[in-house]
């Protein structure tokens, strides 16, 4: 997702065997550094019921700007 003067940073995602050893959060930090360098400021997006991720981009320095509803839709097959 982008939108004028913001980048998502998106997808980015560690094996299980190798969570915990800090791969995600250089991987992380490389991305973001990559926005802020083009002048742009890099966000995230999560389920308000994602605890998990939530709790990391907090402490990778994010936190909460806005609560959006989201509607999620799909073809019937």
């Amino acid at each position: 997702m982008k939108v004028p003067g913001f980048s998502e940073v998106s997808g980015v995602c560690t094996h299980p065997d190798a969570q915990g050893q800090g791969y995600g959060s250089a991987l992380f930090r490389f991305v973001s550094s990559l926005i802020v360098n083009r002048g742009e400021i890099p966000f995230l997006h999560a389920y308000a019921n994602n605890k998990v991720a939530i709790q990391l981009y907090r402490k990778l320095g994010f936190e909460t700007r806005c609560a959006m509803v989201v509607q999620c839709v799909r073809r019937l097959a």
